[in-house]
């Protein structure tokens, strides 16, 4: 899961979505976090731990052909994202250009957002990426962005034509998947509480 689904996702489990976010940042042991951060990070922790052990996505990623597969569960995060924000009705009430406004004032104003998320908060929020998501062309701008970040940027560059080609076999698996990955949240979250 990317950046749209981590934050829906907390935002369904009521958790933070500044921990939603900072799950990629914060290395490490996080015990001396504020305790809702602590949570929202243990969160993404163990959706993400889930997510990648799941059959159904490791047959997916098998089907990405070459040096792809190297990097399919990148390319099938955001894949996820696209999907969810295409098809954003069917799992939230608000529509997403709302949500997506909400969730960027939300991390904003969150004293709590870890300060190397802060800026990765301002961009996404003034290039609107969690909205940008719902069309291919933001499907691409996130890839290369990604992989002007990798030391072998060849690995993932190109990657959107894969995503095409396997659109269907992505959407089907998304279908089924996110909504257990929704339950599994859900029952996560209640599992943080009674520890």
């Amino acid at each position: 899961m990317n950046f749209l689904a981590h934050l829906h996702l907390a935002d369904l489990t009521q958790t933070s979505l500044a921990g939603a976010l900072a799950g990629d940042f914060v290395k490490g042991r996080f015990d001396d976090q504020p305790e809702a951060l602590k949570q929202g990070i243990w969160l993404h922790r163990q959706i993400d731990s889930y997510i990648d052990g799941h059959p159904q996505l490791l047959q997916l990623k098998s089907r990405f052909p070459g040096h792809y597969r190297r990097t399919s569960g990148i390319l099938l995060d955001m894949a996820f994202d696209h999907h969810l924000a295409r098809h954003w009705q069917q799992y939230h009430p608000l529509p997403l250009p709302q949500f997506c406004q909400h969730s960027y004032r939300i991390l904003l104003s969150d004293p709590q957002l870890p300060p190397q998320c802060r800026a990765l908060a301002t961009h996404m929020s003034q290039g609107d990426w969690l909205g940008n998501y719902a069309h291919h062309a933001g499907l691409t701008r996130a890839i290369t962005g990604i992989a002007q970040r990798l030391s072998r940027p060849q690995l993932l560059l190109g990657g959107e034509q894969v995503l095409t080609q396997l659109e269907p076999e992505i959407l089907d698996t998304f279908s089924s998947l996110y909504p257990q990955i929704i339950d599994f949240a859900t029952d996560a979250s209640d599992g943080y509480s009674r520890r």
